[in-house]
């Protein structure tokens, strides 16, 4: 398991990065932009905020990433229930060009309810 979390403006996750020694030429980062991975709740509350600022497709996508890595970051922390609420409110986002943001944000208020309980 991954124990160091990135967040760039291409990627929010788990350190994908092998090894720990020098890198290869296309795997160097200048700063070292890693950080202990926040917990579920914290990205659920990010994510919320992002989810009622969604005026671009840019926007969009970065919600849909910052989603896709709570969803691994519950599945992680073996929050099952979350995880699956999670994917739910993936759905509804991707189900058309203005995607359902009222149901989407029900969704993660309900993911939230569902990390602080342990589920």
């Amino acid at each position: 398991m991954a124990d160091k979390w990135v967040e760039q403006n291409g990627y929010i996750g788990p350190d994908r990065r092998k090894r720990p020694g020098p890198k290869r030429l296309m795997d160097r980062r200048r700063r070292d932009e890693t950080s202990a991975s926040p917990g579920v709740g914290a990205l659920l509350r990010r994510l919320r905020v992002q989810l009622l600022g969604i005026y671009s497709q840019e926007d969009r996508l970065r919600v849909l990433q910052l989603l896709a890595a709570a969803t691994y970051e519950a599945h992680r922390q073996r929050l099952y229930e979350c995880a699956s609420t999670l994917q739910r409110a993936e759905r509804i986002l991707r189900s058309g060009p203005a995607g359902d943001i009222a149901a989407a944000d029900a969704a993660l208020q309900e993911a939230l309810g569902l990390a602080s309980a342990g589920r």
